[in-house]
């Protein structure tokens, strides 16, 4: 049995052109699935766009089953795409498809007819009940489509014991090149799953149904000691959980750890203000651990929205916690969103504004999205308010609820809070500080920067492209007055 993995790629993300980490996800299931079949993976991502040529390599090998990893919107349309080329060209081909958008959207993704079956929720232990039976039905959290009527079978439990999951077969994708941020070689740590927090905008604890489940110590360490004696050059590890700070006790017991093992690595994390706020001696002891970034979600400087989204944070905490990693020689790559529900084009505006007023060492910034799964998905849903969905379209910059600015100005408002942000004085001089992580960090936020803006030219030439080529060419192409009609 041959089975192939496929970190697909997006028809409109271009994240991947600067910043790429290793598809964990596809890794871990091939741990799992490489006990029952022979196992390769392909990560499509930054490799252009061309479905049918993908199609091609893809079917080199002749596997006998093919699983799609469709975690968020834009990877979706491409997806179905590269489904229905793989069929055409195989038709005794299996297709499984699973991953966040997969999970919350089920008929839609098998509506279609090119995806044999769609696993929900966690996929370790359900591929592997696949393989050995060779069939998918009966097997619970699979969904599956036989001659135009989709059944779903019951849910899989959680995996309780997450120590019990398999570490990723990284050495399945041999050149790793590619996965880095600037100077620095990139590799993920899993080391929990799931978030007990709220936010609306946020799919994550619902895909994990409101629970939180965390590796042991002892688990996490050894995955760590796995990545120092396998990958020698300059790193960055970073823990690719979604709530890392959950249990900042645990957090304090990793930090002993690596402190423990001398290591030159660089750490990075994704953490809320809030648990960092309350705890500043874990914090002492991230920055002795050599953490050098968190990823910390701000969202916004407008108290009401922080409430009116579940967010749960307070200004006054993430100002608090700032001060805190930066007092450690640790970054803060700072999420920000607008659009949020509730928000006024004059908040929108003065949101944005705020942003270059945080002491933040990278900015990122998106529009609030309505991605399924999550709370404001289901609200616009049901207020009718996405209409005919182009998924192409949740894309993170593009506004598509009620209330939220126009695309054009909305793009104007996030484009002069970036150049507020990048080339205000005060971050230009933060670049020569002699603060080592902030400074390796200011340096790459300038190069994502320009990353971004170099994106943002080539958006705007094809747009004006495609505009010229739909104008029509001369008045003969207009429509008919009521005059000569």
């Amino acid at each position: 049995m041959r089975l192939l993995l496929v970190m697909p790629t997006g028809l409109r993300v271009g994240y991947d052109e600067y910043f790429s980490s290793s598809p964990m996800g596809i890794e871990t299931l091939a741990a799992h699935a490489c006990e029952y079949a022979d196992v390769e993976l392909a990560d499509m991502r930054g490799k252009g766009h061309d479905v049918e040529a993908h199609a091609e390599k893809l079917l080199a090998g002749r596997p006998d089953i093919i699983g799609l990893s469709v975690n968020s919107a834009p990877h979706t349309k491409y997806s179905l795409a590269l489904a229905g080329a793989l069929k055409r060209r195989q038709g005794d081909l299996m297709i499984l498809v699973g991953g966040q958008q997969a999970t919350f959207l089920p008929e839609e993704i098998l509506a279609g007819g090119d995806v044999d079956a769609l696993i929900r929720g966690e996929g370790e232990y359900a591929l592997c009940e696949i393989i050995r039976n060779r069939d998918y039905r009966g097997i619970a959290g699979v969904s599956w489509r036989d001659n135009g009527t989709i059944h779903t079978e019951p849910d899989r439990p959680l995996i309780d014991d997450l120590d019990t999951v398999r570490p990723p077969a990284r050495d399945l994708l041999a050149d790793r090149s590619q996965y880095r941020m600037g100077a620095y070689r990139v590799e993920g740590i899993e080391s929990s799953r799931g978030c007990p927090h709220r936010c609306s905008f946020c799919s994550i604890r619902n895909f994990h149904r409101g629970k939180w489940r965390a590796k042991s110590v002892d688990r996490v360490m050894s995955e760590v000691d796995y990545i120092l004696e396998h990958y020698p050059e300059q790193k960055v590890i970073y823990f690719a959980d979604d709530s890392f700070g959950t249990d900042m006790r645990r957090v304090e017991a990793i930090c002993r750890a690596i402190v423990e093992r001398k290591t030159e690595a660089y750490f990075w994390c994704q953490a809320r203000a809030d648990a960092l706020a309350k705890n500043p001696h874990v914090v002492e002891w991230m920055g002795k651990a050599h953490f050098s970034a968190v990823l910390m979600g701000i969202e916004t400087s407008n108290r009401r929205l922080l409430e009116k989204t579940g967010k749960g944070t307070t200004p006054e905490q993430v100002e608090r916690t700032i001060e805190l990693l930066h007092a450690q020689d640790i970054g803060i790559w700072g999420t920000f969103t607008l659009g949020l529900p509730g928000e006024t084009p004059q908040d929108t505006v003065e949101c944005a504004k705020s942003i270059a007023k945080a002491d933040v060492d990278v900015v990122q910034i998106t529009v609030a999205t309505p991605i399924p799964g999550s709370d404001l998905y289901d609200d616009a849903i049901a207020a009718g308010d996405l209409g005919d969905i182009d998924w192409d379209d949740f894309d993170f910059t593009t506004p598509l609820m009620p209330g939220q600015l126009p695309k054009e100005e909305m793009d104007a408002v996030m484009h002069k809070a970036y150049l507020q942000v990048y080339l205000s004085r005060r971050f230009l001089r933060s670049l020569f500080s002699k603060r080592t992580n902030l400074y390796r960090l200011r340096r790459t936020a300038l190069r994502v920067f320009f990353a971004w803006i170099w994106l943002l030219i080539k958006e705007r030439i094809g747009n004006l492209l495609s505009r010229r080529r739909t104008k029509p060419s001369d008045a003969n192409d207009a429509e008919p007055t009521s005059a000569t009609a």
